[in-house]
């Protein structure tokens, strides 16, 4: 689903979000600082999304949710820079990427780890698809507090459909496995295409379609 948010006056930050503040507080390695300047035109941390700005109360994991606008220069964003970003910022956020007059929003669901309060457990990237800036903007969804806000947001862009009775965590962990097992099937058929001996590739096609099979029901 690609939708745009109506985002409250109040809840307007408007703050110049610099590379160096980021790297000072995640410091990332030599590639990942590449990237930043390759694929990233300006990051302005756009809105605060909190109680005080949409008078809803906090719950556990969720005090406030971040907005995050990061003009692009090619309209593509590596991971590392978003996951990057992630670690710098001790909060869920949603990042809005713009590019040539369209957005899109992109998400990981970021949790505080139950090993240490202190540390954040992330998420695959989930996203929206491209929408034109013109397009009409929707409320933000109507919940009762900062997390049910800030599931409402995930659900928007998780690309499969909740199964019956499954929570956000259940469905977030499956998604990741999914990933997982379609990065393994690619590696697989890569392997294949390289493959002389016909036994092997017959060995190999049988563990693909054993892959793909777990993919599709991972994906219902």
């Amino acid at each position: 689903m690609s939708i745009l948010y109506d985002f409250p006056k109040r809840a307007v930050f408007g703050r110049m979000l610099s590379k160096t503040k980021i790297y000072e507080h995640a410091t990332p390695n030599s590639k990942v600082k590449e990237l930043f300047t390759r694929e990233v035109e300006k990051m302005t941390w756009a809105y605060k999304l909190s109680p005080t700005t949409l008078n809803l109360p906090v719950s556990e994991g969720v005090h406030e949710i971040q907005v995050i606008t990061i003009i692009l220069k090619t309209g593509t964003l590596a991971e590392e820079v978003l996951q990057t970003i992630d670690k710098a910022i001790p909060s869920p956020i949603l990042f809005h990427l713009s590019y040539k007059d369209k957005s899109r929003y992109v998400a990981a669901y970021k949790r505080p780890s139950e090993a240490d309060k202190n540390k954040w457990v992330i998420s695959s990237y989930f996203k929206t698809e491209w929408i034109a800036d013109s397009s009409d903007k929707v409320k933000l969804p109507a919940v009762l507090n900062m997390g049910a806000l800030y599931q409402a947001f995930l659900k928007a862009i998780i690309p499969i459909p909740f199964r019956k009775n499954e929570t956000l965590d259940e469905l977030v962990t499956r998604i990741d496995n999914l990933y997982i097992k379609e990065r393994n099937a690619a590696k697989i058929e890569s392997r294949m295409k390289k493959e002389k001996q016909f036994n092997r590739r017959v060995e190999m096609n049988g563990s693909l379609n054993e892959l793909k099979q777990e993919i599709e029901e991972l994906k219902r």
